[in-house]
């Protein structure tokens, strides 16, 4: 039996074992009789579809080596599969993958769709590079076809689950979605609605912001009127229900919209709001891992619909617009902070509500020259004192632009009121605190004895101190975005949440030092580090790069920007970097770090061999290595070496055993969106998903 697997990784066996590699150009000849369903191709049409530079004699003679290379490698099992004669080729009785992926596409139940998700292991021969125009060009029509075929599998397969009430399933499926096609406002449309049913609107508005970013960042375009009025709906959703604020825990606030109907431009009354106290129940996972200094407190933020003072009751609309997209762009940035929306504008304020940290208010007004002017707010909601106050004048047709860019400065005034809070919390009880120089030296004590997630948040926590004494001290930003860089590039340690709040924060901490040293070498470098595992390395590239300009000699900036450009699809400059960052910093504990970039590095471009040795270099110098134990693995596999490939999945799974099987994969998938990169990783994640370590 001949089976052909070219949904992904170019895979074949016959009669039940896996094959040796076969030449480029033989794989390309077996894949492309395997899709024509048994027909019979000419040796000419052959011949100038992978060979198109040679002359017709010579390309024949190239492709007589070719068969004979192809029964070489595949025995005499082959003639009762592969036909040939003096005039044609074709491939009969093979199992193709494709075939049953297209024929489970075609159906409508549930499982048929989740076995042709299944079946698409990847994109259509993802690891072919042929040196043939004509054959480039099949290649590329048969990829966008396949691709439509699965994300429309996938759009059909998030809706089933959606209406099984299996939304847990609906959102993974979702999110493979717009992994396989990140620039569809349509995919991104099914998984926000996934997130909505699931009740996580949180996270649904989150993924509208990630659409925008994506969009703006790669195409320079914004989200069309669907996509934004699917994201006012679901900011909206719950209209009419009684509101619950979530009592505070040690993980921050869960994020809850309270929708409201829109109003008119005349007199109201104030509004009631019925709210719960309500401690919700973590997952295991989250309750039982270690508290993170960085969530140690949470913030509930009240946000009141702009006043109309314009006099034009037709700016109504204005007002409203403006303050639905400064909801759901606040929730997106202000990761870890709840939002509720207040009907009763700023009567309701007349005895604060104690459960609200922070008010969010402001006016509409007309200003000079037919233009419109908004002022902004934000309230101590205790004692009603301004924290923050903005004016803005602008024409109509700007307010998106405008919109956006004070929402930027709300989020982030937000951020570091949580974090000076934060702050504050953790050592207002404290009987003998040193002062700002004695929490630095301590923070930096626990990040030379290593990076481990004790030590890391020990060190934030001290940073934090500091912080509560001098709120702008640029050594205590810079060491605090460090500690949540060293989160984010372990994401084993925490849950999602916390990973993504970490995240958040420090890109924060790290721009604020910037804001006040633009220069500083080490936050240009974790700025670097922190935009590169959010999934943007041309930022991180330019933040390396702005590092490097200040300091040559900065090891870090080096190794990590060699890392990065293996994100761009430039695997090949990553060992280069990496070797000069060995010569520069030569730290003991950085070492398991540069020797696990080179062997990703060698992993991309498909040297396994070599990767081998160089992550069990990594991991010789720190066992306790998450990211080498993994791809270590998958190195192994695709070496063939798989009861070693086993091992060290299951040294990863005892180590790590709260981690969550689909969260590693994620992590990297969303790191590039690089045709280069996607089709590079694609094979290390299909070994791991056979392991059971990728979902």
């Amino acid at each position: 039996m001949l089976s052909i697997g070219i949904l992904g990784p170019f895979a074949i066996e016959c009669d039940g074992r896996l094959t040796g590699k076969l030449p480029r150009k033989a794989a390309a000849l077996l894949a492309y009789l395997a899709v024509q369903n048994g027909r019979a191709i000419g040796r000419e049409r052959l011949a100038d579809l992978l060979w198109p530079y040679q002359d017709s004699q010579q390309a024949r003679h190239s492709l007589r080596n070719c068969l004979l290379q192809v029964r070489k490698v595949l025995g005499s099992s082959l003639d009762r599969h592969l036909l040939v004669d003096a005039v044609s080729c074709r491939l009969e009785g093979a199992d193709l993958d494709l075939e049953r992926f297209e024929r489970l596409a075609a159906a409508s139940d549930q499982a048929s769709l989740q076995a042709a998700a299944d079946l698409y292991r990847g994109e259509f021969l993802s690891d072919f590079t042929i040196d043939s125009e004509p054959f480039r060009d099949w290649l590329g029509v048969e990829r966008e076809r396949t691709l439509a075929l699965a994300c429309d599998v996938l759009q059909r397969l998030t809706r089933e689950h959606g209406a099984a009430g299996e939304h847990g399933a609906a959102v993974q499926a979702g999110r493979r979605l717009v992994s396989l096609d990140p620039f569809s406002e349509p995919a991104h449309r099914t998984l926000m609605r996934a997130y909505a049913h699931a009740g996580r609107r949180a996270e649904a508005l989150r993924q509208y912001h990630s659409c925008a970013d994506v969009l703006k960042r790669e195409l320079g375009v914004a989200p069309d009127a669907e996509t934004q009025a699917l994201a006012r709906d679901i900011a909206r959703s719950g209209h009419g229900e009684e509101r619950e604020v979530p009592a505070r825990i040690p993980g921050g606030y869960l994020g809850i919209v309270a929708g409201a109907p829109r109003r008119s431009a005349g007199p109201h009354p104030p509004a009631r709001i019925s709210r719960k106290r309500r401690a919700p129940a973590l997952p295991d996972s989250i309750a039982a891992a270690p508290q993170w200094p960085c969530l140690a407190s949470g913030l509930a933020v009240a946000v009141i619909p702009l006043d109309n003072f314009t006099g034009d009751a037709s700016q109504q609309d204005v007002v409203e617009a403006f303050t639905d997209d400064l909801i759901i762009d606040l929730m997106a940035r202000a990761r870890g902070i709840s939002f509720a929306r207040l009907t009763g504008g700023r009567g309701s304020l007349a005895a604060p509500d104690a459960e609200f940290d922070y008010v969010v208010t402001g006016s509409l007004q007309s200003g000079n020259g037919g233009t419109l002017r908004i002022d902004l707010q934000l309230l101590d909601a205790a004692t009603m004192e301004y924290r923050w106050a903005r004016r803005e004048e602008f024409r109509r047709e700007e307010l998106r632009t405008m919109q956006t860019a004070i929402t930027a400065k709300i989020s982030r005034e937000l951020r570091f009121c949580l974090l000076q809070e934060a702050s504050r919390r953790l050592f207002c009880e404290a009987e003998e605190m040193p002062g700002v120089e004695g929490c630095l030296a301590r923070a930096g004590s626990a990040i030379k004895r290593g990076v481990r997630p004790e030590l890391t948040a020990e060190a934030q926590r001290w940073f934090l101190a500091a912080l509560a004494l001098e709120a702008q001290n640029v050594d205590a930003l810079v060491g605090l975005a460090r500690t949540c860089q060293h989160v984010v590039s372990a994401p084993w340690w925490v849950d999602p949440y916390t990973l993504t709040i970490a995240s958040d924060i420090g890109r924060e901490a790290v721009a604020a030092a910037l804001s006040l040293v633009p220069a500083h070498a080490d936050a240009n470098c974790i700025k670097g580090m922190l935009d590169s595992a959010a999934g943007r390395p041309q930022d991180a590239a330019a933040a390396f790069a702005q590092a490097l300009a200040t300091d040559r000699r900065g090891g870090t900036a080096h190794g990590f920007a060699g890392y990065n450009a293996a994100f761009l699809g430039h695997a090949y400059e990553t060992g280069p970097a990496v070797a000069r960052a060995m010569r520069l910093d030569r730290a003991d504990r950085k070492q398991p770090i540069w020797f696990f970039f080179a062997g990703f590095a060698e992993l991309m471009l498909g040297r396994n061999e070599e990767a081998i040795k160089l992550l069990q270099c990594s991991l010789d110098r720190n066992p306790s290595y998450g990211g080498a134990q993994l791809f270590m693995a998958a190195a192994l596999s695709l070496s063939g070496r798989r009861t070693d490939a086993g091992r060290a999945a299951e040294s990863f799974r005892r180590q790590y055993p709260r981690y969550p099987l689909n969260a590693f994969e994620q992590q990297w998938l969303s790191r590039s969106t690089s045709p280069v990169y996607r089709r590079q990783i694609d094979p290390p994640f299909e070994r791991l998903r056979a392991m059971g370590i990728a979902l």
